[in-house]
């Protein structure tokens, strides 16, 4: 069938089904990303990640290869092995516990962002950008709470903002699947039309400030030129899509709630928003503050928790909150696969805490599924100081495979192409 797809004229997205007097927005379907014989199809990639890291001797097999005995907590995973690889000995080389987990991935500290090329980018934005202007979200940046009690701080532009999370499944939703009233489309234009023209004004009279400048106040000046272009690229790619028509699907607008009632819809958000090829690259953060009570332990938080200091009924609990992000994960990764998207679909899951009891950012918890690679259920790493491999070699051969023609990412030595 593709084959002959190949030969006909390219889908559009502006196919729509009609019929009794109503019209339908196509979902993407794989047509539609195919252009020449040989281009490569679409990609995508979704990131999940929590702030407390997990249990080691729960997350990390014992063995390794396809046939390694799952642990506890990725018990839910067994319903896909084959499509999932755990990576062990792999972090950014940082310390500081909490500080150091906003570099999760980047692999670079915001303080360092300024001695770096791409400053401390993380992996969806960096395939944000790839891609922006193709769907209507370059990325789509969630959460399934408020992250009282541990944040994430999970996205960071290239530019060195943190990119905040939506919270509320119901705002996804609606971001999403419900247009705008016409008057609220054209308030939206004009101010897309107002904020551009004066973006022109201020670069005007920066070039003519930037001819009395010293050199190190010219840099300083090119950095805040970027910026402006930055923001001119979005405006731009927002103002494309305003009078386009969101698709529609069968799921009701959910009502917002605790992190247990709003990762499952999030997830299933997250599934429909690249079914409908309104995003191809999103990211969910698990916040600090879990409703813990809603997996059978008691209501002392997820932060409490992670400080378990090796206390028997503490680290029980833990394992019960991590068991349950595995089957959230387990769940949208079936999904994804039913809906045959997971071969093009690159989930990562982790966090740039390894304990949360130690407060270490070594050793992090990785987790690739989906994405049409080799999948071997659990990959050890070299853990010995001089032969350790970045994280980054990872983000790396991810960014790659999304189709970014990149020779490094953060602090990579290399690819991880032939390990997975």
């Amino acid at each position: 069938m593709s084959h002959i797809l190949t030969h006909r004229r390219r889908l559009s997205r502006r196919h729509l089904l009609r019929g009794a007097g109503a019209c339908l927005a196509l979902p993407f379907l794989e047509a539609m990303g195919q252009g020449s014989p040989g281009q490569t199809s679409v990609q995508r990639f979704v990131c999940v990640a929590n702030p407390f890291g997990m249990i080691a001797d729960a997350f990390f097999p014992a063995d390794t290869g396809l046939t390694a005995a799952l642990p506890e907590s990725l018990q839910p995973l067994e319903e896909v092995r084959g499509k999932f690889t755990v990576f062990s000995h792999l972090d950014h080389g940082l310390n500081g516990g909490h500080s150091g987990t906003h570099a999760f991935l980047s692999g670079v500290r915001s303080s360092e962002a300024a001695g770096m090329p791409d400053g401390n980018i993380t992996l969806d934005q960096y395939c944000a950008e790839h891609v922006a202007g193709a769907s209507r979200f370059p990325v789509l940046n969630t959460s399934a709470g408020s992250n009282n009690g541990g944040g994430v701080e999970l996205s960071w532009t290239r530019s060195g903002v943190m990119v905040p999370s939506i919270q509320k499944v119901s705002q996804v939703f609606q971001m999403l699947f419900v247009d705008d009233p016409a008057d609220k489309a054209a308030l939206r234009t004009a101010r897309y039309q107002h904020q551009g023209s004066i973006l022109d004004t201020i670069q005007e009279q920066a070039r003519v400030m930037n001819s009395r400048l010293s050199h190190g106040d010219k840099e300083k000046l090119d950095q805040y030129f970027t910026s402006i272009r930055e923001v001119e690229k979005t405006l731009q790619q927002e103002r494309d899509w305003v009078s386009r028509p969101r698709p529609k699907v069968e799921m009701k607008e959910p009502k917002n709630g605790t992190v247990t009632q709003q990762l499952p819809i999030l997830f299933d958000l997250i599934a429909l928003a690249l079914q409908t090829d309104s995003t191809r690259v999103a990211t969910i953060e698990i916040p600090g503050a879990f409703d813990t009570g809603a997996v059978g332990i008691e209501a002392k938080g997820y932060h409490a928790y992670s400080h378990h200091g090796k206390d028997p009924t503490l680290m029980t609990g833990m394992r019960k909150v991590e068991r349950y992000q595995m089957a959230q994960l387990a769940r949208f990764i079936s999904k994804l696969s039913d809906l045959g998207l997971l071969d093009s679909t690159q989930v990562l899951f982790g966090s740039g805490m390894g304990d949360g009891s130690a407060h270490t950012n070594r050793h992090l918890p990785v987790l690739v599924a989906g994405g049409g690679y080799r999948h071997q259920t659990h990959v050890r790493m070299p853990e010995q100081e001089g032969r350790k491999v970045p994280l980054s070699n990872l983000y790396l051969t991810m960014a790659q495979r999304f189709g970014r023609d990149a020779e490094c990412f953060g602090y990579s030595t290399g690819t991880m192409n032939g390990v997975i």
